[in-house]
């Protein structure tokens, strides 16, 4: 359980920090450093709460359903910057789905038989 966590934790900042270059950089935005903040976290919460899921449901739909959630509500706090709602919840798809992919396939770290293992 706690490989599985950090890996996600670990994977979720890393793609955090990947939206934050695609929005500086890729689309050219400029953000507050809050917000730039708010995004590389957010994300890495996605990642945290990939690895603490107990969930028993199969890895792509875990990683998509939790994946899209997260990027709904980034890209609710998007829209009240200024921004559009659509990216946020692509990318919040595309990493959950990887995070979950990378978590359980590559590193062979599912979901614990018991809550507590």
């Amino acid at each position: 359980m706690t490989k599985r966590v950090i890996i996600g934790t670990i994977f979720g900042i890393i793609f955090g920090f990947v939206s934050w270059a695609v929005c500086k950089f890729g689309m050219g935005h400029t953000q507050p450093v809050s917000i730039e903040v708010v995004i590389i976290v957010f994300n890495g919460v996605l990642g945290f709460t990939i690895g603490i899921s107990s969930l028993r449901w199969h890895w792509a739909l875990h990683g998509l359903i939790l994946g899209g959630i997260f990027g709904a509500v980034l890209g609710f706090v998007a829209v009240g910057t200024g921004s559009q709602f659509i990216w946020p919840l692509i990318f919040g798809f595309v990493y959950g789905f990887v995070i979950e992919l990378i978590t359980t396939v590559a590193f062979k770290a599912g979901v614990a038989t018991t809550w507590l293992a």
